[in-house]
């Protein structure tokens, strides 16, 4: 019944429904990521001391891990209770 109704919908087999809500909560996450991971190749670009690395490092790691603590599920649809008749 899943397939014939995303089938109806225009859905493919390797597409998914996700909540709203959890997909911006991953691209602003990758985004961070993305902006870190330019901070850091600017920051470590010239000859860094050690605390400039270590703090680079720590950076980079306070913005991989909410990232790295984001799962998406696919959404499903409650089954519907029977109608009668």
């Amino acid at each position: 019944m899943a397939r014939k109704l995303a089938a109806a919908h225009g859905l493919g087999v390797d597409d998914v429904i996700v909540d709203r809500t959890a997909l911006e909560d991953l691209q602003s996450a990758l985004y961070c990521l993305q902006a870190a991971i330019e901070d850091v190749d600017r920051d470590l670009g010239a000859k860094p001391s050690a605390r400039e690395v270590r703090e680079s490092l720590q950076w980079l790691l306070d913005n991989a891990r909410p990232l790295a603590e984001t799962w998406i599920e696919p959404r499903t649809i409650e089954a519907a209770p029977p109608q009668p008749g």
